[in-house]
């Protein structure tokens, strides 16, 4: 599979690069670019490499479903890796409005894909905003459309009421472990069937498998702590 490189002469033009796809991904910073003093492309090293080593390249920050579509490997050591969760709200929620009025006030939509991450803090401003939002009741809905600090929502600090963030978190929960249920096989069993002989294919779909639900695992006992406290 050979990327194509976008040129910057004149108009736009796309040139094929052979050489770039002869460098397998690590973790790093974009150290590719296009030289228009010189008209050429370059790459620097990520790193001091040894003669004879392999070399390296940063691919970008992209998940390891992108790197599987797009590139056809999974990285299992990427620093960049999400799963995504659609979110809505129900157009048969009594409140859809007036939780929709407060989902705009923080530029979210009332139905979208919020990603976790592999990382010590999963979940960002915007989900946790979405989760708090959606478990209000009418006069948390209205305190919060009028005040000017409606943002504070997409803060881990922010001062809602006990009853929202135990229903947000709760939610959240529930949610991660339906996602987990959905599943055939556990982590486990995806570790093991890696060190079994498989087909290349059939090694990188689980090699998948296993990194999605590595991402909601860690992410469902950061929650399970964070309801703990």
């Amino acid at each position: 599979m050979t990327r194509q490189n976008t040129i910057p002469f004149q108009e736009n033009y796309h040139a094929l690069i052979p050489l770039w796809d002869m460098c397998n991904h690590t973790n790093g910073t974009i150290s590719t670019a296009y030289n228009p003093v010189l008209d050429r492309s370059e790459c620097l090293a990520l790193r001091n490499f040894k003669a004879g080593e392999q070399l390296f390249i940063f691919y970008g920050g992209r998940s390891n479903a992108d790197l599987f579509v797009h590139n056809g490997f999974v990285f299992e050591d990427n620093d960049y890796d999400v799963y995504w969760i659609r979110l809505g709200i129900s157009k048969s929620d009594p409140l859809q409005e007036k939780r929709n009025i407060l989902l705009n006030k923080l530029s979210i939509s009332s139905t979208t894909d919020f990603s976790i991450r592999k990382d010590a803090k999963p979940i960002d401003g915007q989900l946790l905003a979405f989760l708090r939002i959606f478990n209000m009741n009418e006069e948390q809905l209205d305190h919060w459309i009028s005040s000017v600090k409606s943002g504070d929502l997409e803060c881990i600090e922010c001062a809602v009421e006990t009853t929202v963030e135990n229903k947000a978190w709760t939610f959240l929960q529930a949610r991660l472990k339906l996602l987990l249920a959905t599943y055939k096989t556990t982590l486990e069993e995806d570790e093991k069937l890696i060190t079994e002989a498989q087909t290349p294919n059939r090694l990188l779909a689980i090699k998948m498998r296993a990194t999605e639900k590595r991402i909601i695992r860690e992410t469902l006992k950061y929650v399970e702590q964070f309801i703990k406290h």
